[in-house]
């Protein structure tokens, strides 16, 4: 085994905190401090002795300290192995030390870069050599060189000098480890910068390579069932969702079902938002969307919030119990007493017998809304509560979606296309009425957010009936009838005028034998895709019911 003592230590950090504690602490151990620019600067300031590294190397820094670590004097004093004897009578031969400490950071480029102003003179600068190149020789030595990565890794290594006044193999092995995740995810984001700016890939925005790179795990309740594991990774390639999505009430009763579900909720409601705002807007502002194993039970969109609610709540207020609530505005104590009361003010003349709320996404929930709903009712207490601002600026574009399965990894672009009205057409003799037309705009984006084969229903800016997942598009059609019955029949169905039940469909049909379920059951427009060999027919029958039907030539499966 070789000797464990720490002799000499070099120092070069970016991130100073801690730094004049960390040396002087080595430093009263006897150990002796080399270092290099500012931080040499930093630690002399500080009363501290200290080797500059150009004397070690014999040579002063150059290229505006570009170069200044890269040579033998310091590589060999990192990379000898003390254990093999050739190594030593190297160094010797070569009048070098060893270095049994290494204590280096990387330039902060992920910062720059996110800079909306940054240049790529900038992004250049901030790409560190001599850094990578001493944190990789230090880790791969680790046997013999104690690796410190940056300053949150200073109280650890004290902690075991001052107890034992030595860094165990075992710490020695976790830095190690913790330096190559650090050093090879800097490599991937100076790669995907400099592929943002060349625009190199596969097409779609898409890389040849994908650099995924995920940290701040945090454990959750369970995953998809009781037996498996799960965690919520909440900083993705260098970007901390937190400011995005966080938890604030009930973290620890997280599971990954809920965060599935959640992200479900919110991506639905994000698209109402989208076509509730903006000078072409085409559904009223307050959107507010009730999931149920990621299929929309309950979505509505209305010129008052509560109203939108009470709407999205009636979709299905059964299937609403233990739901996924997600609501564009935020909650305040009068939302809140809304949503708490929902069963006794409507559910149960509905026919409901029960309601809470797993789970409950909005841009904001103000202080005095969530003492409400901690007290309120008992679930009040259980529910979880996130917030998430894009709800209410629902501007940004979503991340790659990914997937993982026994052929490898699949990756795509995100469906953020929603009312590409220009796109429409209407293939009917008949067009729809404006009524008609803003149900089949909500109509068509819930049932984007539908699992395939969708057919939603919907009527007045309210989702009436979905029948999602299912292996056969007129079962769909019929299931979505089915559960909008206990809205609206046939017979009733135009109780409004022209423009009654309207119903969506995520592809086109492959048969006219859906749209005449529909039609039996009173739905008066229909909007799809397009594109089947047999759309004549579709088209035909609608125009023998008076229905009116619009193509938008855009598909959304969603598998």
């Amino acid at each position: 085994m070789s000797d464990a003592a720490i002799r000499r230590a070099l120092i070069s950090v970016f991130d100073k905190t801690g730094v004049e504690a960390f040396a002087r602490a080595l430093s009263e151990r006897g150990v002796t401090i080399l270092s290099t620019g500012g931080t040499a600067r930093r630690l002399r300031e500080s009363g501290l002795e200290i080797t500059l590294v150009e004397t070690v190397a014999g040579a002063a820094e150059m290229l505006d300290g570009r170069v200044k670590t890269l040579h033998p004097a310091i590589h060999g004093g990192i990379l000898a192995d003390r254990a093999n004897a050739d190594h030593m009578r190297q160094l010797g031969e070569r009048g070098i030390e060893p270095i049994d400490m290494v204590v280096v950071d990387l330039y902060p480029f992920e910062d720059v870069v996110a800079r909306p102003d940054c240049t790529l003179a900038e992004a250049i600068e901030m790409i560190d050599i001599g850094g990578p190149c001493m944190l990789r020789a230090a880790a791969k030595n680790h046997a013999h060189v104690v690796v410190v990565p940056g300053p949150r890794f200073f109280s650890c290594v004290l902690d075991e000098l001052n107890e034992t006044g030595q860094v165990s193999p075992a710490l020695r092995a976790r830095l190690a480890a913790q330096t190559f995740a650090i050093t090879s995810a800097y490599d991937a984001t100076v790669d995907r910068h400099l592929r943002r700016l060349t625009d190199t890939g596969t097409g779609d925005a898409l890389p040849a390579t994908l650099n995924l790179r995920a940290e701040d795990a945090v454990p959750l309740r369970s995953g998809e069932n009781p037996h498996q594991s799960a965690a919520l990774y909440q900083r993705v390639n260098g970007e901390d969702a937190r400011a995005r999505w966080s938890v604030v009430v009930n973290e620890d009763r997280m599971s990954l079902n809920n965060h599935v579900d959640a992200a479900a909720a919110y991506e639905l409601v994000r698209d109402l938002s989208r076509a509730g705002t903006g000078p072409s807007a085409g559904l009223p502002r307050y959107a507010a969307g009730v999931i149920k194993h990621t299929n929309p039970c309950g979505a509505a969109v209305a010129d008052d919030p509560i109203e939108a609610y009470r709407k999205a709540y009636l979709g299905d207020p059964m299937a609403a119990m233990g739901g996924v609530l997600a609501v564009n505005f935020p909650v305040t104590v009068e939302v809140a007493d809304a949503v708490l009361a929902s069963l006794q003010r409507w559910g149960k003349s509905a026919g409901a017998g029960a309601f809470f709320v797993e789970v409950w996404v909005a841009p904001a929930f103000d202080a005095d809304a969530i003492k409400r709903i901690a007290t309120g009712k008992a679930w009040g207490a259980r529910v979880r509560l996130i917030m998430a601002p894009g709800l209410s600026d629902p501007s940004g574009e979503s991340p790659l979606e990914i997937r993982r399965f026994a052929g490898g990894l699949l990756a795509q672009s995100a469906d953020t296309r929603g009312l590409d009205e220009a796109q429409w057409t209407v293939a009917t003799e008949r067009g729809p009425s404006e009524a008609e037309r803003n149900d089949l705009r909500l109509a068509w984006l819930v049932c984007k957010h539908t699992k395939s084969n969708a057919i939603t229903l919907a009527r007045d800016g309210m989702l009436l009936g979905v029948g999602a997942g299912q292996m056969s598009r007129v079962t769909s059609c019929r299931v979505a009838v089915e559960l909008a019955g206990r809205h609206v029949s046939a017979d009733t169905a135009s109780d409004r005028g022209r423009g009654g039940m309207v119903a969506a469909s995520d592809a086109f049909f492959p048969f006219a034998d859906g749209p005449a379920r529909l039609a039996d059951a009173g739905v008066t427009g229909i909007i799809q895709p397009g594109g089947s060999k047999r759309d004549d027919e579709s088209i035909a029958l609608c125009n023998e019911r008076d229905l009116a039907m619009v193509l938008t030539g855009t598909r959304h499966f969603r598998h």
